[in-house]
């Protein structure tokens, strides 16, 4: 630390004292007056006292002219400096009513004037020896005339009286520097952990940065990614409803499947940006839990009996109050992760009741976790027992995605696991006393003939895309206007027939969106009430609240052809409502 800066703290900490020591100062002043207005001339004394009050006005005016400036290094030392002076000047006064008021032969007064002298050399020690030169200037001169006067006098008693007075004095000095030097160092310490708060706080903005660059990076990616999968998804379902050969469906159902692994992999990413843009609202109701395990349980049998592992799902009568889909996706989470990390034996999901809360346990015997690694597992792209990066099981993005989510629905998330012999984890939810019959959902899909003879416009600016889902569409029975841009639609383009519905891509070339162009098609037809959704693979987190602001329906690719048909038919049942 520069030693202009030190000198300058020390004063800076020495006038946050001054009122204290002004008000100490003149308190003793007004009852060493009083003494000697009986003892001493009373004149003499009241104009002591007028010299004492005149100096405390003094400092106390220039105080305040100090406390309303704004001063840099420089100008703080001059003040410190000027502190130095009056503080002289102080003791001065007080050396100087020693020597006038001093009276040998009388020992109430002796006695008064080596108490009151000692008495504000040690009282002021505190104060001033933050800068150690204004207690020099105050101590000496209140000290030393008194003492001088004791030892002039010749006589043996008064000589050892005023020599230890002089040692005392000494002694004082020698603390003040002790005191000077451990305020330095708390000082010294103060800035070194103010430019460590100061480089903490850059690491945190250089954290929070990266972070934010890696999930533009993430969504970046995964729109440039999404869009050939989201056109693979579409061709291969063209495909399957053309081919009747039994090879080449085997074929096209590997495919669908690798597919399909990719496609969850870049759903986690849309996960964390999702997380990460805040953009995920929670919708508590009360349901029962075995619905929730049947669902899970039909999707999760075939991929665990591919595995040669056996799953099962307790059944339970118990309801619960949390965000069903939110729920679901920990639990698809947990339970794919205990796939992947299960090489045999069997998988167990159940659920037991406490006093107000429902535990969701997902119970596996696979490879464990040991104990200094059961807090990384939770870090995003952190895996164990993959050092080759096996992407069969995912990208480590499943249990952070899982913490995240559980802080979302105030649940708790514990983990008990043994090396070896498998893991168990446990969701803890607040549990509910409905039981009301809530009918089965739908989950079928209405039949494509529904479809047949309804108007669909296109807006995507990829033309594989495009062709992609005009084939799909048409062989659904639709009749399809492809658009690519706004211009398309401002250079009439359209049909006079108003269409039954619109898909668009949000993020198109030249920064237009399927917004804008969905907005262009209602100005067209002077019609907006014309169902419109948006499919895009942009998970940018502003992308993505942006998007959701607009108030459409929103999937994310690569959209399947039985989830676009769904969206159709839903879109058909708002218009029918």
């Amino acid at each position: 630390m520069r030693k202009q800066l030190l000198h300058a703290e020390r004063v800076r900490v020495l006038y946050k004292q001054v009122y204290s020591i002004l008000i100490g100062n003149l308190f003793i002043a007004l009852l060493f007056t009083l003494f000697f207005y009986k003892y001493a001339d009373n004149v003499l004394t009241l104009y002591w006292m007028a010299i004492v009050f005149g100096v405390t006005v003094f400092r106390y005016a220039m105080f305040k002219r100090y406390d309303r400036q704004r001063l840099n290094e420089k100008d703080v030392i001059w003040w410190g400096w000027f502190f130095v002076a009056t503080a002289f000047l102080s003791g001065c006064i007080w050396g100087l009513g020693s020597v006038v008021f001093i009276q040998m032969d009388n020992l109430v007064i002796m006695l008064f004037l080596l108490m009151t002298l000692t008495g504000i050399t040690v009282g002021s020690s505190a104060s001033l020896s933050n800068f150690a030169w204004s207690y020099y200037a105050f101590a000496i001169p209140t000290i030393l005339p008194f003492a001088y006067a004791l030892i002039s006098t010749g006589k043996f008693d008064f000589v050892v009286l005023g020599s230890m007075l002089s040692v005392f004095l000494l002694l004082q000095l020698v603390v003040a520097k002790k005191n000077q030097g451990t305020l330095d160092k708390s000082i010294i310490l103060r800035n070194e952990n103010i430019d460590l708060i100061e480089q903490l706080q850059l690491k945190k903005e250089k954290a929070e940065s990266a972070n934010l660059a890696k999930t533009q990076f993430l969504a970046a990616a995964s729109h440039d990614l999404r869009q050939p999968l989201h056109a693979i998804s579409l061709f291969l379902d063209i495909l399957e409803d053309r081919s009747s050969d039994s090879e080449q469906m085997m074929v096209i159902d590997k495919i669908k499947k690798s597919s399909t692994a990719l496609e969850n992999l870049l759903e986690s990413l849309l996960d964390i940006s999702k997380l990460d843009a805040s953009a995920i609202t929670v919708k508590k109701t009360s349901f029962d839990i075995q619905r929730l395990f049947n669902v899970l349980e039909n999707e999760f049998k075939a991929t665990a009996l591919e595995e040669n592992l056996k799953i099962r799902f307790a059944p339970t009568s118990l309801w619960i109050n949390t965000d069903r889909r939110l729920l679901e996706r920990i639990l698809r989470n947990l339970i794919s992760n205990a796939i992947s990390y299960t090489n045999k034996g069997r998988i167990l999901v159940g659920c037991r009741r406490t006093v107000d809360s429902v535990v969701i346990a997902v119970y596996d015997t696979g490879i464990g976790i040991e104990a200094d690694k059961t807090s990384i597992i939770f870090d995003e792209f952190r895996q164990i027992d993959n050092p080759g990066r096996d992407r069969s099981k995912g990208l480590g993005l499943g249990l952070s995605i899982v913490t995240r989510l559980v802080d979302l629905l105030n649940a708790e998330l514990s983990l008990y696991s043994k090396p070896g012999q498998g893991s168990v984890f446990s969701v803890k939810l607040p549990r509910s006393l409905v039981s009301k019959i809530i009918p089965a959902e739908n989950t079928s899909f209405i039949m494509a003939n529904l479809l047949a003879g309804k108007t669909i416009v296109i807006v995507e600016d990829e033309e594989g895309i495009r062709h992609a889902l005009n084939l799909l569409l048409s062989g659904w029975g639709c009749k399809v206007l492809e658009l690519s841009s706004l211009e398309e639609v401002n250079r009439n383009r359209l049909m006079p027939d108003k269409p039954d519905m619109i898909l668009a891509d949000y993020r198109l070339q030249n920064n237009e969106t399927g917004v804008d162009v969905i907005y262009a098609i209602y100005d067209f037809y002077q019609d907006k009430t014309i169902p419109a959704a948006i499919i895009t693979g942009d998970t940018a987190p502003d992308r993505i609240k942006e998007a959701q602001q607009k108030g459409f329906p929103i999937l994310y690719k690569p959209v399947s052809g039985g989830k676009l048909r769904a969206l159709l038919n839903s879109l058909l049942k708002s218009t029918q409502a």
